[in-house]
Protein backbone atom coordinates (compact mmCIF):
# COMPACT_ATOMS: atom_id res chain seq x y z
CA UNK A 1 0.00 0.00 0.00
CA UNK A 2 1.26 3.50 -1.02
CA UNK A 3 -0.39 6.78 -0.72
CA UNK A 4 -1.67 8.00 -4.14
CA UNK A 5 0.15 10.74 -6.15
CA UNK A 6 -2.21 13.46 -7.81
CA UNK A 7 -0.16 16.61 -10.33
CA UNK A 8 -2.13 19.20 -11.55
CA UNK A 9 -0.77 19.98 -15.20
CA UNK A 10 -1.35 23.31 -16.75
CA UNK A 11 -2.39 23.58 -20.04
CA UNK A 12 0.78 25.22 -20.73
CA UNK A 13 3.00 22.76 -19.91
CA UNK A 14 1.88 20.08 -22.27
CA UNK A 15 3.48 19.39 -25.60
CA UNK A 16 1.53 19.55 -29.20
CA UNK A 17 3.37 17.77 -30.88
CA UNK A 18 2.82 18.02 -34.83
CA UNK A 19 2.33 14.98 -37.45
CA UNK A 20 0.97 14.96 -40.90
CA UNK A 21 -2.28 16.41 -40.56
CA UNK A 22 -2.60 15.95 -36.94
CA UNK A 23 -1.03 16.83 -33.62
CA UNK A 24 -1.00 14.72 -30.10
CA UNK A 25 -1.13 16.69 -27.03
CA UNK A 26 1.25 14.47 -24.90
CA UNK A 27 -0.59 14.87 -21.32
CA UNK A 28 1.85 12.35 -19.57
CA UNK A 29 4.66 9.91 -20.40
CA UNK A 30 6.80 10.31 -23.59
CA UNK A 31 6.09 10.22 -27.51
CA UNK A 32 9.33 9.52 -29.55
CA UNK A 33 11.83 11.66 -28.32
CA UNK A 34 9.21 13.61 -26.63
CA UNK A 35 8.73 13.86 -22.63
CA UNK A 36 6.03 14.84 -20.35
CA UNK A 37 4.35 14.36 -17.27
CA UNK A 38 6.20 11.10 -15.35
CA UNK A 39 4.82 9.21 -12.90
CA UNK A 40 6.16 7.90 -9.90
CA UNK A 41 5.11 4.87 -9.39
CA UNK A 42 4.24 2.94 -12.66
CA UNK A 43 5.00 4.56 -16.42
CA UNK A 44 1.95 5.78 -18.08
CA UNK A 45 1.76 7.47 -21.66
CA UNK A 46 -1.63 9.46 -21.77
CA UNK A 47 -1.86 11.27 -25.62
CA UNK A 48 -5.15 13.87 -26.72
CA UNK A 49 -5.14 12.78 -30.28
CA UNK A 50 -6.21 15.15 -32.89
CA UNK A 51 -6.34 13.58 -36.84
CA UNK A 52 -7.74 16.11 -39.29
CA UNK A 53 -9.79 15.14 -42.11
CA UNK A 54 -8.20 12.36 -44.13
CA UNK A 55 -5.16 11.73 -41.35
CA UNK A 56 -3.11 8.86 -40.52
CA UNK A 57 -0.75 7.69 -37.37
CA UNK A 58 0.57 4.72 -36.48
CA UNK A 59 1.82 5.00 -32.81
CA UNK A 60 4.35 2.14 -31.31
CA UNK A 61 3.58 0.52 -27.89
CA UNK A 62 5.47 -2.24 -26.58
CA UNK A 63 4.15 -5.86 -26.91
CA UNK A 64 3.13 -6.30 -23.59
CA UNK A 65 1.61 -3.07 -23.00
CA UNK A 66 -2.15 -2.70 -21.78
CA UNK A 67 -3.16 0.31 -24.03
CA UNK A 68 -7.09 1.25 -24.36
CA UNK A 69 -8.46 4.28 -26.78
CA UNK A 70 -11.40 5.91 -26.17
CA UNK A 71 -12.86 7.73 -29.75
CA UNK A 72 -14.20 11.23 -29.07
CA UNK A 73 -15.53 13.04 -32.15
CA UNK A 74 -16.60 11.21 -33.96
CA UNK A 75 -15.85 7.54 -35.43
CA UNK A 76 -12.39 6.75 -35.87
CA UNK A 77 -10.98 3.21 -37.60
CA UNK A 78 -8.39 1.82 -35.38
CA UNK A 79 -6.58 -1.30 -36.95
CA UNK A 80 -8.79 -1.63 -39.73
CA UNK A 81 -12.05 -1.30 -37.83
CA UNK A 82 -14.41 1.50 -37.31
CA UNK A 83 -15.09 2.06 -33.70
CA UNK A 84 -18.27 4.68 -32.95
CA UNK A 85 -17.53 7.84 -31.44
CA UNK A 86 -17.46 7.69 -27.59
CA UNK A 87 -16.60 3.82 -27.63
CA UNK A 88 -13.56 2.72 -24.99
CA UNK A 89 -11.28 0.08 -27.17
CA UNK A 90 -9.00 -2.36 -25.19
CA UNK A 91 -6.28 -3.63 -27.69
CA UNK A 92 -4.69 -7.12 -27.58
CA UNK A 93 -1.27 -7.52 -27.72
CA UNK A 94 0.93 -5.89 -30.51
CA UNK A 95 4.01 -3.17 -31.47
CA UNK A 96 1.58 -0.27 -32.93
CA UNK A 97 -1.90 0.57 -33.71
CA UNK A 98 -2.48 2.60 -36.46
CA UNK A 99 -5.25 5.28 -36.00
CA UNK A 100 -7.37 6.91 -39.29
CA UNK A 101 -9.95 8.97 -39.75
CA UNK A 102 -12.54 9.95 -42.37
CA UNK A 103 -14.02 12.78 -43.41
CA UNK A 104 -14.67 14.63 -40.36
CA UNK A 105 -11.66 15.91 -38.06
CA UNK A 106 -11.79 12.95 -34.96
CA UNK A 107 -10.22 13.01 -31.63
CA UNK A 108 -8.76 10.01 -29.95
CA UNK A 109 -7.42 9.70 -26.25
CA UNK A 110 -4.77 6.82 -25.68
CA UNK A 111 -3.34 5.95 -22.65
CA UNK A 112 -1.20 2.82 -22.21
CA UNK A 113 1.14 0.80 -19.70
CA UNK A 114 2.54 -1.88 -18.24
CA UNK A 115 0.52 -4.87 -18.40
CA UNK A 116 0.41 -5.79 -14.28
CA UNK A 117 -0.71 -8.96 -14.14
CA UNK A 118 -1.75 -8.78 -10.22
CA UNK A 119 -5.03 -10.50 -9.51
CA UNK A 120 -8.37 -8.55 -8.90
CA UNK A 121 -10.65 -8.68 -6.26
CA UNK A 122 -13.78 -6.43 -6.81
CA UNK A 123 -16.35 -5.79 -4.46
CA UNK A 124 -18.37 -2.45 -5.55
CA UNK A 125 -17.01 0.88 -5.49
CA UNK A 126 -13.43 -1.00 -3.93
CA UNK A 127 -11.09 -3.40 -5.92
CA UNK A 128 -8.32 -4.75 -4.60
CA UNK A 129 -5.68 -7.39 -4.85
CA UNK A 130 -6.95 -9.79 -2.54
CA UNK A 131 -10.52 -10.90 -0.81
CA UNK A 132 -8.34 -10.34 2.77
CA UNK A 133 -7.60 -7.06 1.37
CA UNK A 134 -11.09 -6.57 0.12
CA UNK A 135 -12.25 -7.38 3.70
CA UNK A 136 -9.93 -4.72 5.43
CA UNK A 137 -11.19 -2.23 3.22
CA UNK A 138 -14.83 -2.70 4.13
CA UNK A 139 -14.10 -2.78 7.64
CA UNK A 140 -12.15 0.26 7.36
CA UNK A 141 -14.80 2.04 5.22
CA UNK A 142 -17.43 0.90 8.12
CA UNK A 143 -15.20 2.07 10.94
CA UNK A 144 -14.90 5.16 8.82
CA UNK A 145 -10.71 4.95 8.86
CA UNK A 146 -10.93 3.87 5.38
CA UNK A 147 -9.79 7.37 3.89
CA UNK A 148 -6.82 8.85 6.46
CA UNK A 149 -6.17 12.36 6.61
Amino acid sequence: MVPPEYRSIKNTEIKEILFDRGYIRLLAGSYKEHTGFKSKYLPLNYYDITLNVGAEITIETEHDDSVILFTLLPDAVISGQTVKEKTAVKLTEGNSVTIKTGTDTAKVLFIGSKTLNESIAWGCPIVMNTKEELQKAFSDLHNGTFIDK
